[in-house]
C-alpha cells in the first residue's frame, strides 16, 4: 500500500500543506510519522474523511469545498425541483432510507434497491446524523459508484424527527442525499453539505419550506453567499 506525503495529500484534497498538518494534529486525518515525516495511506484517508467530514472545522471545510467544487458545480445546480423537497413518513433508519430512494427522481438505469442497501450499509458503518438534526446520506466512498459522471442531490424531510444515530442522541428530521459521479466530487459535495448545515438560518429555513422551488432557492442563496466568502 503506497503512502502519501503531506504535499501529495494536499494536492489530492486541494488544501494547503499547512491545513493538512493542522488537520492531522487535531485528529481530523489519520497519519503516521515515518522517519520524522508524516505519511498517509489513501484508503485510510478516504475512510476517515467519509466518516468525519461533517465534523471538520469550518475553515477546513471552506477551503476544501472552494477548491474541490470547480467543475462539479455547487449542490444547488444539481438539485432539481422534483428532488428538492421529499416528505417522508416516520420509521426505522432502513425504512426512511428506502422510502427516500424510492421517491427520488433517478436515471432509469439506477437499481434503487442496490442504492438503498449501499446507503444503509454506509449508515451502519457510522451514522451520518448530526446534533443539528440533519443526516448526509451517501454511498461509501470506498465502494464502486452507483452513479458515474453524474451528480445528484435530494432533500428529504420528516414531520417528526427520529433516532438516526446522531451523537448525543439528537433526533433527525432532515436528510441530504448526496450522490457524486467521482471521488473528487464526492468530497466536494460532502464538504459543501457540511458547510450548508452550519450556515446561519439554513436548517431553520429548510424546515419551514413548503415547496421544492422554495428549497432550491434556499440552497442556492446560501451557496452563493458561502462562495463569496474569503477562505
Amino acid at each position: 500500500m503506497t503512502s502519501l506525503s503531506v504535499k501529495q495529500l494536499s494536492e489530492q484534497l486541494q488544501v494547503s500543506e499547512r491545513t493538512i498538518c493542522r488537520m492531522v494534529n487535531r485528529g481530523d486525518l489519520p497519519g503516521r510519522k515515518v522517519g520524522g515525516q508524516w505519511r498517509f495511506w489513501k484508503s485510510e484517508v478516504d475512510y476517515w474523511l467519509d466518516l468525519r467530514m461533517a465534523r471538520l472545522a469550518l475553515p477546513d471545510l471552506r477551503e476544501m469545498n472552494l477548491q474541490l467544487h470547480d467543475g462539479a458545480g455547487p449542490l444547488g445546480s444539481v438539485l432539481t425541483e422534483a428532488n428538492a423537497l421529499i416528505d417522508l413518513s416516520p420509521g426505522s433508519r432502513h425504512d426512511v432510507i428506502h422510502a427516500l430512494v424510492g421517491a427520488v427522481a433517478l436515471p432509469d438505469w439506477v437499481d434503487r434497491a442496490i442504492l438503498a442497501d449501499r446507503i444503509c450499509e454506509r449508515e451502519e458503518a457510522h451514522p451520518t446524523g448530526t446534533v443539528e438534526g440533519i443526516a448526509f446520506l451517501h454511498t461509501a466512498r470506498w465502494q464502486p459508484r452507483i452513479l458515474t459522471g453524474v451528480d445528484l442531490v435530494a432533500v428529504g424531510r420528516l414531520a417528526e424527527p427520529i433516532d438516526f444515530g446522531a451523537a448525543d442522541g439528537a433526533s433527525t428530521d432532515l436528510f441530504l442525499l448526496l450522490l457524486a459521479g467521482d471521488d473528487r466530487r464526492h468530497l466536494a459535495m460532502l464538504a459543501g453539505a457540511a458547510r450548508l448545515s452550519r450556515f446561519p438560518g439554513f436548517l431553520r429555513d429548510l424546515r419551514a419550506a413548503r415547496t421544492g422551488a422554495e428549497v432550491q432557492g434556499i440552497v442556492r442563496r446560501a451557496e452563493a453567499t458561502m462562495f463569496r466568502e474569503t477562505p
